[in-house]
């Protein structure tokens, strides 16, 4: 992905964010750690509810609402900013649809459970437990609600650590603390309110809202899963952090360009990452890493490609994944 200057990154990085998905002491508690966050990924998939969050990055304070609906349709969900600059991410099982009224542009992907919003939810809570260590440690009120403590502590430096406030009694999520290297909190996530709906509040639709002609559509696939392409074979990683795995690999044509873009997705089942390929244009790629809160990118070209890794990880992590990407045929 080819930047022409650092508010690009940055309106790029943001979009991760939003495309893309998110202290307490005290004596242990007995119960598995694994069992209450397991549970909270399970809640937060299949179960219905509404609430409003305050979203905390790079000093600023962002506040949100969401609406999730499960039912035999599968997933449906609304996620839009109750301040600052509008936008609003509407996602299905299929389609991802993030709305910039500001910049007028629709933007429409294929629907990602994980990349959407700054909430966590572990796709692979099993898997986790062999690169982060897991412990119950205390309880705490938030938004009224009883909740659990449960903190996940990485093994190694080449991901964050995060701290979840599980909601005692439906084990939805109540708050989040995304912790560093240098135990700094760097993103918080924290409810004012979240509930559960009945079965009559499914009647409620989550729909597109009425957009003027001033839109702009871009559209990087027709609507299914299946109108993405196979990435390249022969672009590859060298050499993965230690329990990172390739989650998916597709090329798209940029609508701006006309260039394919490669993306190889990679996650541990707890964090992730993004490499992006494209021919350079004309113009010279800005290269070395950049940061905007949690989110890390680090830029390199490679003969006249430009190959950026960004996610929700350390710097460190995201050059090592830059630095080792080669285009090898098999």
């Amino acid at each position: 992905m080819i930047f022409s200057n650092n508010t690009d990154m940055k309106l790029a990085i943001k979009l991760f964010l939003l495309v893309l998905v998110l202290t307490g002491t005290g004596q242990a508690y007995a119960g598995p750690a694994m069992e209450w966050v397991q549970r909270m990924a399970d809640a937060m998939r299949n179960k219905s509810y509404q609430g409003n969050f305050v979203y905390l990055h790079e000093n600023q304070l962002e506040s949100m609402s969401i609406i999730h609906i499960k039912d035999s349709s599968g997933e449906r969900e609304r996620l839009f900013s109750l301040n600052g600059e509008a936008r609003e991410v509407i996602r299905d099982n299929n389609t991802l649809t993030c709305i910039w009224p500001a910049s007028r542009k629709v933007i429409v992907d294929t629907s990602n459970k994980n990349n959407f919003s700054p909430l966590f939810i572990p796709d692979d809570v099993a898997r986790i437990e062999k690169y982060y260590d897991m412990k119950i440690i205390g309880r705490d009120r938030i938004a009224g609600h009883a909740t659990v403590i449960v903190d996940i502590v990485p093994k190694d430096r080449l991901r964050y650590g995060i701290k979840l406030w599980i909601n005692a009694e439906n084990e939805l999520l109540m708050k989040s603390n995304l912790i560093n290297d240098e135990n700094q909190v760097v993103e918080q996530v924290m409810f004012t309110n979240l509930e559960l709906l009945t079965g009559e509040d499914h009647l409620q639709m989550i729909s597109m809202p009425e957009l003027d002609d001033s839109f702009t559509l871009v559209r990087y696939h027709s609507g299914a899963v299946s109108g993405n392409m196979v990435a390249d074979v022969e672009w590859r990683l060298s050499s993965l952090p230690d329990g990172f795995r390739q989650q998916s690999a597709v090329k798209r044509r940029n609508p701006e360009t006309g260039r394919f873009i490669q993306q190889l997705v990679y996650t541990d089942g707890l964090a992730s990452l993004s490499v992006f390929i494209e021919k350079q244009s004309s113009s010279q790629s800005p290269q070395g890493g950049t940061s905007m809160g949690a989110v890390n990118a680090f830029i390199r070209v490679l003969d006249d490609y430009s190959v950026t890794a960004i996610g929700e990880v350390p710097a460190l992590t995201v050059r090592q994944v830059a630095e080792s990407v080669i285009y090898q045929k098999p």
